[in-house]
């Protein structure tokens, strides 16, 4: 687990990703509107520094488990356009083909 990883609200369900004091990137994401207690996540950024280091993976598992506290049950994405590492979403329990990847928050494997 990174160290010093904490996370941040900046807006509704968005947080900024912190590390050791820093702002090292963000988590943008509010209320899915085609899916009842839904988190649609538009975009996660992590300085280039800090990619490849499991700092964004962790504030991916800390921001469900927060959703998750909140009362939302799933967290939707579009994941096609992104840069990330082969499985990113993947090892996250995430799922689904074409546009949009999915993952019941109650069935997230580390949780």
């Amino acid at each position: 687990m990174p160290p010093d990883l904490e996370l941040e609200v900046f807006r509704g369900l968005s947080l900024n990703i912190i590390q050791g004091g820093r702002r090292i990137g963000f988590i943008d994401a509010w209320e899915d509107d085609d899916v009842e207690k839904g988190v649609w996540v538009e975009y996660v950024y992590v300085l280039e520094k800090f990619r490849n280091s499991g700092f964004g993976s962790e504030a991916m598992r800390r921001a469900i488990a927060r959703w998750g506290r909140m009362g939302y049950e799933r967290v939707s994405l579009d994941d096609i356009h992104w840069e990330k590492p082969e499985d990113f979403w993947g090892e996250l329990g995430f799922a689904g083909g074409g546009k949009r990847s999915a993952l019941v928050i109650r069935d997230a494997p580390w949780l």
